[in-house]
């Protein structure tokens, strides 16, 4: 009995000389990161991804220092966790990165230091779960001419951190990923994690001996790797635009935020009143048209995609109407944006077939018609029951390729579209109904013939 209990002591003792050294080690040059002085949120539409700048004051002493950063409960990329000094300063090393083994998401940096100082240093690393999203409110003046456009961000912070006072830049664009960041998040360690050998197995006392160790004795156990960028293939710069939010804002996990990201500017526009069998059938579509211009504080000239809401102004800025809603892409400066605002029934447009005849048919000598001409006319009458004047389109098909049109109206101009259609332009004052016909003659050939005669 004796001799087992002198036996259990002596595993006691022979486990706590162990453990010991551990235990003394953990105490030297291991510091937690230091608080946020500066923050940066560069933060992209597509993918869910944001690319998260920090400068922290890290006080390191002469020699060997170790720096602790753990992102428990976050959405961080571990493949991309990156530290360097903020401003150049003589004697300041990052030695390596250190992930230790069988404890999840945190990391270890050895810095070298021949003083005792303390200087900023740059954090740098990807996150998901930071979105953002633009939309818009414009409102229409009373006569339609101009339109007022105030442009908002959402910003939802779903990624487990929280920021405070953070400059927020966003990015109009879209970069290839090879892996989403939504994927990269949820490996526990970066670039793989260091695997036993197929066939290795611990026994039971092992398992508990291993157990048995705290945190600085599995340190001694590290995966030690370089700091490397993630593998990201990135589009022509052509493509982006960046802007920054006018002040820093905070961004708390789990909140949305909104924010005023383009002021109120008059806009000039045109309500198009657009008419096309082909693709609305017999009804009129409501388009508001108007060029993206460079806003008077020359922050932001490009417009994000985002859903715009389209209000008019009945009486004064007390009355508005609600006219709808709709989405718009990504928008350069110059370029024009068509609102498609739906099928409406206060502007009318009836196309009617006048006349209609075939003449001047040759023949070849079996017989055979090879060519012929078609005529018909066409009248559009045209109604505006507003009490605006409107611009209207009036888009019109020819099941042909060889034709010709006579239109003599001095009001109507148009233009061939492409080889199958023709457009019409009009203007229409409130309240009026005007028509104008058009004529069509078509030159229709089945083949060749080198020898015809005309019967």
């Amino acid at each position: 009995m004796n001799f087992l209990k002198q036996k259990k002591w002596f595993l006691i003792y022979l486990w706590i000389i162990m453990i010991l050294p551990s235990i003394s080690t953990a105490k030297i040059d291991l510091v937690t990161l230091p608080d946020r002085d500066q923050v940066d949120l560069i933060l992209y539409k597509s993918p869910d991804m944001a690319l998260v700048r920090e400068i922290r004051s890290l006080p390191l002493k002469q020699g060997i220092n170790e720096l602790q950063f753990s992102w428990q409960n976050t959405r961080i990329d571990p493949d991309s966790i990156y530290m360097i000094p903020a401003k150049h300063t003589d004697g300041i090393q990052v030695e390596n990165i250190s992930f230790p083994a069988n404890i999840r998401q945190m990391a270890i940096w050895k810095i070298t230091s021949t003083q005792t100082i303390s200087i900023p240093m740059q954090v740098r690393y990807l996150s998901s779960g930071i979105d953002w999203r633009a939309y818009y409110d414009g409102v229409l003046s009373t006569d339609e001419k101009t339109m007022h456009l105030k442009g908002y961000v959402r910003v939802n912070n779903h990624s487990g951190e929280s920021f405070d006072n953070a400059s927020l830049f966003l990015v109009m664009g879209s970069v290839n990923m090879l892996t989403p960041i939504d994927q990269l998040v949820q490996k526990d360690s970066p670039y793989g994690s260091p695997k036993k050998a197929k066939g290795h197995k611990l026994g039971k006392r092992q398992r508990k001996q291993e157990r048995a160790f705290s945190l600085n004795a599995e340190m001694d156990a590290v995966m030690a790797a370089p700091p490397m960028p993630n593998v990201i293939r990135q589009s022509k710069a052509s493509e982006y635009a960046i802007f920054e939010l006018d002040q820093k804002e905070s961004l708390k996990d789990k909140w949305g935020k909104q924010l005023v990201f383009r002021q109120d500017q008059a806009i000039p526009i045109t309500n198009v009143y657009r008419f096309d069998p082909r693709r609305y059938a017999k009804k009129v579509v409501r388009l508001i048209t108007f060029e993206n211009t460079l806003p008077s504080d020359k922050k932001l000239g490009a417009l994000p995609g985002g859903l715009i809401r389209v209000y008019r102004d009945i009486y004064k800025n007390q009355h508005f109407s609600y006219e709808g809603q709709v989405h718009i892409d990504d928008t350069p400066v110059g370029k024009k944006i068509e609102l498609a605002m739906g099928e409406q029934n206060q502007v009318t447009v009836d196309q009617i077939r006048m006349k209609n005849r075939t003449d001047h048919y040759q023949f070849d000598k079996e017989g055979d018609i090879v060519s012929w001409e078609e005529f018909y006319q066409d009248r559009i009458k045209l109604n505006n029951t507003r009490d605006v004047s409107v611009e209207l389109e009036i888009i019109c098909s020819i099941n042909a390729t060889n034709w010709k049109l006579v239109q003599k109206d001095a009001w109507v101009t148009y233009e061939r579209i492409d080889q199958h259609s023709v457009k019409f332009r009009v203007s229409l004052e409130k309240h009026m109904r005007k028509e104008f016909s058009y004529d069509v003659h078509i030159y229709h050939r089945n083949h060749p013939a080198k020898n015809f005669s005309r019967k």
